[in-house]
């Protein structure tokens, strides 16, 4: 298998580079399992405050290597199922991550690289990339990519997507919701650390919580929605990084997490 997956930590942002530049990002096997154990491992590291993902050469994610499912389809049933197990692992460990995750967007975002990114909490993309889910092209569904895009964009606009599989820039998906903010890409780093400074800003616990009860009312009714979010908030009013974070308000102070 080729390329690798870099871990560079400052201070509490954690940033997992995708790199592999001979097949333009790529993700393989051992790539989606070197993410998945990079998210799970993070997630219970109390000095990760914040978890981004880029990719390195200034691209994205180019989707999965073609030449690794093309392998696939000579398999038995059972190991076909287990790969695609290995995708679902990863997009659990972003989705379900207490902490915030981040995706950054250069040049395009094709599958698998769409799908990471629409698991993220936010995302950003400089104006000129390009998003797209080409696997009806190939001849396969999109699977794994829907649930993701159902909660961003609706279903009439997700649907359009993935039977077409149109290429759409950021500026359309910015508009759509498929991403959070499209900026130019002379911005996007200075739009990345005062994003960083924001969410480094707010307590982790409080945030924590606010992806559980999210985690939550995406799988329950609205009246159940509406008593679990008297619990969470309940709770976490009560919680010492409350009483901090309300503390340095009145103080003038920055909160001490």
């Amino acid at each position: 298998m080729s390329g690798k997956i870099d871990l560079e930590r400052n201070g509490g942002i954690a940033t997992l580079w995708i790199d592999n530049p001979a097949h333009r990002n790529a993700l393989n096997n051992d790539l989606i399992d070197a993410l998945t154990e990079h998210y799970r491992t993070l997630a219970t590291d109390p000095a990760c405050r914040v978890i981004v993902v880029r990719g390195r050469g200034g691209i994205f994610c180019a989707g999965r290597e073609l030449r690794d499912l093309r392998a696939l389809q000579d398999a038995d049933n059972a190991t076909i199922v287990a790969t695609y197990e290995k995708l679902k692992a990863l997009n659990e460990a972003v989705w379900f991550c207490p902490r915030p995750t981040v995706a950054v967007v250069q040049k395009y975002a094709f599958g698998a690289g769409a799908t990471l990114s629409s698991w993220c909490d936010i995302t950003l993309a400089e104006e000129a990339a390009l998003f797209a889910y080409p696997e009806v092209h190939h001849g396969f569904p999109p699977s794994p990519a829907l649930m993701a895009l159902f909660l961003a964009v609706g279903r009439k606009k997700a649907m359009e997507l993935v039977l077409t599989g149109r290429r759409i820039d950021a500026l359309e998906a910015d508009k759509i919701g498929l991403i959070t903010k499209a900026v130019s890409a002379a911005s996007l780093d200075g739009e990345l650390d005062q994003l960083l400074a924001g969410l480094q800003r707010s307590g982790p616990d409080a945030i924590m919580r606010t992806k559980e009860f999210v985690w939550h009312s995406d799988e329950a009714g609205h009246r159940a929605a509406m008593t679990s979010a008297v619990d969470s908030i309940s709770l976490g009013l009560a919680s010492p990084q409350a009483r901090e974070g309300i503390a340095a308000f009145f103080d003038k102070r920055t909160p001490n997490w």
